[in-house]
């Protein structure tokens, strides 16, 4: 009979081996980015839009290899973008409800444009985090003059039109839950600052019809914005206003919003934002900023914490916060009655009242 080694001897049922699992999911996990990102390069869930395609009609139709062609419909079956209706040689594949309402570009929920910023851009970006983590200095900046290089693109109004349609995509979502929670019965008048394409004004529109809407942003940007104001009929309801909320006063209102904001400015920035924000609300008004606030406890929410560190890459001293934060800074301008709500997701909005 077989000695029993002191090691099996304390090794009880319960216990488990540690599994490397979850190690690989991480370290392979621009895998599945890279995929997503092809497909949505390639349109391919556009061209499944109007219904299921078998795997060589895909093939001819976005120009694939063969040998690549059922490894990668596959691969994307695999991670839940798509669906296969048979095992055969030649399946059929076809969008999920996801990929079907936000991947499609003729669909006005695509956010397909988020994607292709995080597949090209933001991966290039990311490849510098050692050195951002060890002399906390940007990466994402032009060598020569050390402006962030995203400046470059509003000599290009086509890249600067894919960019704020890829950043409004990251966003829809928690602007149709900022929609459907928000009480708006109280206020006659709303700011969204930094509106980019007007997509919170616009959805905000639709909804309440009792509101005078203005949404600001740079020059360049604003004239987009108009253009889908325009052709959502609602250049009655929304004003855009060029302007540069660090350079200028905020158009004040009842209610004053911020997507995405706060948490691209270093702290000195956030807290003289903040007291502009203060400024710009009228008396009993509110201020609500939309952003991946983090937990107080920094632990449950990681797309904020890795969104931090996005901030880190990008901007060097910006940075993600928690709710305690926004709470602090809302108070030291002034404002009363602040409170963190969950939107969507990662998403919260932080509340803070002006009496």
């Amino acid at each position: 009979m077989a000695e029993t080694t002191s090691d099996e001897r304390e090794h009880t049922p319960e216990e488990s081996e540690p599994d490397p699992e979850h190690i690989m999911q991480v370290a392979t996990g621009f895998w599945g980015t890279k995929v997503l990102g092809a497909a949505v390069d390639l349109e391919l869930f556009t061209v499944l839009s109007d219904g299921g395609l078998r795997a060589s009609e895909i093939e001819r139709e976005l120009g694939l290899h063969p040998r690549a062609t059922r490894d990668f419909l596959d691969t994307l079956a695999s991670l839940g973008f798509l669906e296969r209706d048979d095992d055969g040689n030649d399946p059929r594949y076809r969008n999920t409800p996801e990929t079907a309402a936000f991947l499609n570009k003729n669909d006005p929920r695509y956010i397909g444009g988020a994607i292709d910023i995080f597949n090209q851009q933001v991966y290039d970006v990311w490849g510098g985090l050692e050195e951002s983590l060890q002399t906390g200095e940007p990466q994402g900046v032009i060598d020569e003059t050390g402006e962030p290089f995203w400046e470059e693109m509003y000599d290009d109004p086509m890249e600067l039109e894919a960019f704020v349609e890829g950043m409004a995509g990251l966003s829809k979502g928690n602007f149709v839950a900022f929609a459907e929670q928000f009480d708006f019965s109280d206020y006659d008048s709303m700011t969204d600052v930094g509106g980019a394409l007007g997509d919170l004004s616009r959805i905000v529109a639709r909804r309440e019809p009792h509101l005078s809407i203005t949404t600001t942003d740079l020059p360049e940007v604003t004239e987009l914005a108009r253009e889908r104001i325009q052709a959502d009929g609602l250049e009655d309801r929304i004003d855009a206003v060029s302007s540069d909320y660090n350079e200028e006063p905020i158009p004040d209102a009842d209610l004053v919003t911020a997507s995405l904001v706060l948490h691209q400015e270093n702290l000195e920035t956030k807290k003289t934002l903040m007291q502009k924000f203060y400024d710009a609300v009228n008396p009993g008004g509110t201020f609500v900023a939309i952003d991946h606030i983090i937990d107080d406890d920094r632990q449950a929410n990681t797309m904020g914490l890795m969104m931090s560190l996005n901030m880190l890459v990008y901007y060097g001293d910006a940075f993600d916060y928690t709710g305690e934060q926004f709470m602090t800074w809302a108070e030291e301008a002034g404002f009363e009655d602040v409170q963190i709500q969950h939107l969507n997701g990662p998403a919260s909005m932080g509340i803070a009242h002006k009496h």
